[in-house]
């Protein structure tokens, strides 16, 4: 599955000097994020991420291949058994 909305580039892009990876924007930040932040990411876990202090965006990992089989969706009967359910 290809989202448009996300490009993986090998630095940060001044929104000011530069239209890459998307065009012209008003504004850019930057997010960085830590062992633990990215392990809740694998756990199943959404990120809420605030940007700019005008805009929420939610962040979740897709379908993970390898041995541990990847991690169900949340509201799965799986996910309910580890735990991780959505009720």
């Amino acid at each position: 599955m290809t989202d448009s909305r996300i490009a993986i580039v090998d630095r940060i892009y001044d929104s000011d000097r530069s239209e890459e990876p998307f065009g012209k924007r008003w504004r850019d930040e930057c997010v960085t994020l830590d062992a633990a932040t990215l392990a809740a990411l694998l756990q199943g876990k959404i990120l809420a991420l605030d940007v700019q202090g005008e805009y929420v965006i939610y962040v979740r990992a897709g379908e993970m291949a390898g041995p541990a089989g990847g991690n169900p969706p949340a509201d799965s009967d799986d996910a309910r058994a580890a735990g991780r359910g959505s009720d």
